[in-house]
């Protein structure tokens, strides 16, 4: 690994991602804070982006193979549903849930999974390659781990797993098919799969 991969991309990944989610996990911050945490942290990605000098190409914003990410997405979705379908068929997920669903769910459609999308793939691929990360392998497991790890906040192991898992499929899919825009789509329907389904009671 590069110096600058400990001494410019570890703090970052520190600061916002890391820090956050510890304290909300620990109780330091409020559960419901989280929403405001995320919104900030995107805000500060932007900037730091621009900063950086980021394209949106480099940032997995572009046309030009979104129809690819679209036809890869919907079968990574297809088979998600039918995991989630199987995990409640075998009553290791508890079911249907439904509070908070008016006000939750239009917000995690339209704003939080495109934004989780550009922190956990976009933003973090491009600032990876900027400090020297050349290994795929590396890239994927990575963005993967930060995504899960985010999820410790619902304090529930099976979530953790889901999304770990799913980081790695949505985080190969993004190494190959750089676009955030299909992932957006695709991340807003398995989440709120999952969410209906039961996984991540404590939203």
């Amino acid at each position: 690994m590069e110096k600058r991969f400990f001494f410019r991309f570890l703090p970052v990944v520190f600061l916002l991602f890391f820090l956050p989610a510890s304290l909300v996990a620990a109780g330091y911050i409020p559960f419901w804070f989280r929403i405001p945490l995320l919104l900030f942290s995107f805000c500060l990605t932007v900037l730091y982006s621009y900063y950086r000098g980021f394209t949106l190409r480099d940032l997995g914003i572009r046309r030009d193979n979104l129809a690819a990410s679209l036809r890869v997405n919907s079968v990574v979705t297809l088979c998600f549903s039918v995991l989630m379908g199987l995990l409640f068929y075998f009553e290791l997920i508890p079911g249907p849930y439904f509070p908070a669903m008016g006000v939750f769910l239009p917000f995690y459609l339209l704003v939080s999974s495109p934004m989780q999308e550009f922190l956990f793939r976009g933003f973090l691929f491009a600032e990876m390659r900027a400090s020297g990360v050349r290994s795929g392998f590396l890239l994927v497991v990575f963005s993967a781990l930060l995504f899960s790890f985010i999820h410790i906040v619902y304090g529930d192991w099976l979530t953790l797993v889901l999304t770990f898992l799913i980081g790695l499929v949505w985080g190969g899919i993004y190494y190959r098919i750089p676009n955030i825009a299909g992932l957006s789509v695709f991340h807003a329907i398995a989440g709120m799969l999952a969410l209906l389904a039961g996984v991540a009671r404590n939203m």
